[in-house]
């Protein structure tokens, strides 16, 4: 008989069963974890309504990369790296009451913190109401946003290596062609998934953030400098040292990611937004939140667009989500990748080139 295992974490209750598989993270190349039962929890996570699942769901078919994360309807799904082993999270964002959770576990060690990190990735502990309120009072055209789309949420990452490693790449080209990036780090440089922890089209592990830096110019395609940035920057984020982590002050953790060589205001606002649940910034100098903001007549250029989101405060991330959502209804089908910006001079100075992001 399987043995059965059960617990209640943050409003959800997690059946297990099966049998432990191994803990042990593969090199890139080799499967990740052992190759027997996969523990398998499921639990109802619980949600304040209203909840946005289909925006969470957009965005993250937007970016997901190929075998790593994958959007089906609203169903998510998406492969982790957890202390013990990996992990594949299957959450039902489309369902009216508690979300349904499955997690594949390597190791049933994880199974707390796999439940505790797919609240976070979605934004479940939120309050939608006091939110949406705020932000309906701030600006009469915001509130018009949340009457078309209430229950925004803030759309998660692991962590805050993920969350540079993304935001360097992405910078002054388009989201697709971020993915693309991302992608061919992880084709040249991702650990599969063991055979059990295979779930749908799910098959292996985002690339290790610090693999993917320390290898940026073998896939990297972009100016000589945001290289040397991915290679500096997100390579200090996984160093234990640097003191780069999630659990300090906001303000203190901004700090530190603008000391970070290559790294400005826009990229620490995206990953603080990302990676921590920031509630309340606005990332500077955005094109797609001016394009947004010029539609809707809030604003025509960026310090005007600065100043009409403060009065979004406490809540600017969520004004933030909401004007990304509206751009990506206006915008038209993106270029392949490799139209981008060329390479620039070698020597040129190292700074933000955040603006010209598109989420």
């Amino acid at each position: 008989m399987r043995p059965r295992w059960s617990a209640n974490v943050r409003g959800a209750g997690p059946e297990a069963r099966g049998r432990q598989g191994g803990a042990a993270r593969g090199r890139a190349g080799d499967a990740a974890g052992a190759t027997g039962d996969a523990a398998i929890v499921t639990a109802q996570l619980a949600v304040r309504r209203p909840f946005d699942g289909a925006g969470l769901a957009a965005w993250f078919a937007h970016r997901a990369v190929p075998g790593v994360e994958e959007v089906r309807g609203l169903r998510w799904t998406r492969a982790l790296r957890l202390q013990h082993g990996p992990a594949v999270l299957q959450v039902d964002l489309g369902a009216e009451g508690p979300l349904p959770l499955r997690v594949h576990l390597a190791d049933l060690r994880d199974h707390a913190v796999a439940i505790s990190l797919a609240r976070r990735l979605l934004d479940l502990d939120a309050d939608p109401a006091g939110i949406d309120a705020g932000l309906a009072t701030a600006r009469p055209a915001l509130g018009d946003l949340v009457d078309h789309r209430p229950g925004v949420r803030l759309p998660g990452l692991p962590s805050i290596a993920e969350a540079l490693l993304w935001a360097i790449t992405g910078q002054q080209i388009t989201t697709a062609q971020a993915r693309d990036q991302i992608t061919r780090a992880t084709d040249l440089l991702g650990t599969p998934l063991p055979a059990s922890l295979h779930v749908d089209g799910v098959r292996r592990l985002p690339v290790d953030p610090g693999i993917a830096a320390a290898h940026a110019e073998e896939w990297f395609r972009g100016p000589r400098i945001r290289c040397m940035t991915l290679q500096t920057a997100v390579r200090t984020a996984t160093d234990p040292d640097a003191g780069i982590d999630a659990s300090l002050p906001l303000d203190e953790l901004r700090t530190r990611l603008l000391a970070l060589r290559g790294i400005g205001p826009w990229s620490a606002d995206y990953v603080l937004l990302r990676a921590v649940r920031a509630v309340d910034v606005a990332p500077a100098r955005d094109v797609a939140l001016l394009a947004a903001a010029r539609d809707l007549g809030i604003a025509q250029d960026h310090a005007s667009l600065e100043a009409a989101l403060a009065a979004a405060s406490p809540w600017r991330s969520y004004a933030a989500m909401q004007l990304w959502h509206h751009q990506a209804q206006l915008r038209a089908p993106e270029q392949p990748a490799g139209r981008g910006r060329s390479r620039t001079d070698r020597d040129a100075p190292v700074r933000d080139l955040s603006e010209g992001h598109l989420p």
